[in-house]
């Protein structure tokens, strides 16, 4: 195996030493730079543009760090959106009833169904009703009107366990005639 090795660097040294016999070395030379000025001359003018202002494409550290800033910002943003749907399904999920005054910006068939009720205190058949929209509107609105009105008076019975106490005693008698 040794002598085969040798023989075969011996080999690769004799090719290494010999070069290619060049006849007219100065015109091959020629010739590789005008070919290469016609190249450069080839270009047009819109792929010169295109080439100066996207030509730091080619820098690798340019396009990976705005392909993380990318990625960065595009978490970001879907973060935020998540976080905003799920304040706005809070919002959403809240009871009216939270709230001292009725609320009259819902109109769809099932939120008046509910006011029916609340107003009228009992269940409502599926017969139509001889209130109309605009009466109940007014009622509501008179109500509201009403609520905001006696607040102080609200504030002072919730505040004085006597007066609550006597206030709801005298609605329970109201209710049961």
């Amino acid at each position: 195996m040794r002598v085969e090795n040798k023989k075969y660097e011996q080999i690769l040294d004799m090719l290494k030493r010999s070069k290619p016999v060049l006849k007219n070395a100065g015109s091959i030379s020629e010739k590789v730079i005008r070919q290469l000025n016609e190249e450069k001359s080839k270009i047009s003018f819109p792929e010169l543009i295109i080439d100066y202002l996207f030509g730091w494409t080619y820098i690798g550290w340019v396009r990976r760090s705005l392909i993380a800033t990318v990625l960065v910002i595009t978490i970001l943003f879907g973060y935020q959106q998540a976080l905003i749907l799920k304040r706005i399904n809070d919002l959403s999920g809240q009871r009216i009833q939270n709230s001292p005054l009725i609320m009259t910006n819902l109109r769809d068939d099932l939120t008046n169904r509910i006011m029916e009720y609340r107003i009228a205190g009992k269940k409502l058949t599926n017969e139509r009703t001889s209130v109309s929209q605009k009466e109940l509107d007014e009622l509501i609105i008179s109500i509201n009107k009403l609520q905001v009105k006696y607040k102080d008076l609200f504030i002072l019975i919730e505040n004085d366990p006597q007066l609550k106490k006597y206030v709801n005693a005298r609605l329970n008698e109201s209710r049961n005639n």
